[in-house]
């Protein structure tokens, strides 16, 4: 379709917009997403530690991670593991990628997955 040349690559839909706004008026709810966020941050480098992976501190709900590998290969691997990452290639950091900070359950499925791609790359 001609309009998904154009659209912005993560569009929200008007009743998605609505519920954004009525969660954001609900404080006990966004402190709650903080909380979530900021103990991901810290579940996620206390991992990358672990496994020997540079990282950037951030304040965000996503972490700059340097795999020491090609971060486009990284991401393809992952991606068939279920789990989607941003290489950040296009920004000249060949072997870094974006992680988003998830929910306890994602933020677990995405170490597994990152864990067994790297202990593959290390045998290939």
């Amino acid at each position: 379709m001609l309009l998904n040349r154009i659209r912005q690559p993560f569009n929200v839909n008007s009743l998605a917009q609505v519920a954004a706004l009525a969660a954001l008026q609900d404080g006990s709810h966004v402190l709650e997403c903080l909380r979530m966020i900021e103990a991901g941050r810290h579940f996620l480098y206390d991992e990358f530690t672990a496994m020997g992976l540079r990282y950037t501190p951030s304040r965000a709900n996503f972490i700059l991670v340097d795999v020491g590998r090609s971060a486009t290969d990284v991401f393809t691997w992952l991606l068939k593991e279920g789990v989607i990452v941003r290489p950040m290639t296009s920004f000249g950091m060949e072997s870094c990628l974006r992680v988003t900070v998830g929910t306890p359950e994602e933020n677990r499925r995405f170490v597994k997955a990152l864990k067994k791609v790297l202990a593959g790359a290390k045998g290939a």
